[in-house]
């Protein structure tokens, strides 16, 4: 996942890189609508093309990545709660939904030069969700490591 994130992402980013600003929405936890225009209005119809293009392949295929990785981590930690599970999958799907509101922001800028405030506020909506489910992931993996290491102290104490 870190090599993807690394050598795939990065690569593929590059195209719509801007040095000290913001180059993606999705690494933002949540945004205005003044804070999309700025993302927008820094990139020419090239850059955000290339956006499109990198939301739409590279950064769709990142998110059932981590999601296998996860859904792993915590069928290994919780073999009796594996509905747990479920989380990294919504997480993915939040995930897909956040770049499709991407995609479709760049596409009304593109077209008339303006974004529609409701979808702007979708996406900040649906960014925040993504992340609060990460964080969750997160915590519930690092209770199953807390778990695992207990058992393995108290295993060798016996």
């Amino acid at each position: 996942m870190i090599l993807y994130a690394q050598f795939v992402l990065g690569h593929y980013s590059s195209c719509f890189h801007i040095e000290d600003a913001t180059n993606s929405l999705g690494l933002t936890f949540g945004y205005s609508s003044e804070d999309v225009m700025a993302f927008l209005e820094q990139r020419d119809s090239s850059q955000l093309l290339c956006y499109q293009e990198f939301l739409k392949i590279w950064d769709g295929i990142f998110p059932v990545l981590y999601t296998f990785m996860y859904v792993l981590w915590i069928k290994y930690f919780f073999t009796k709660w594996r509905y747990l599970a479920l989380i990294p999958i919504l997480h993915m799907i939040i995930d897909w939904s956040e770049n499709a509101i991407e995609i479709i922001l760049v596409d009304q800028y593109l077209t008339s030069g303006s974004i529609i405030d409701d979808w702007v506020f979708l996406g900040s909506t649906v960014t925040i969700s993504k992340w609060a489910l990460s964080f969750l992931t997160y915590g519930i993996i690092l209770y199953g490591i807390i778990i695992k290491l207990r058992q393995q102290f108290k295993s060798e104490s016996d």
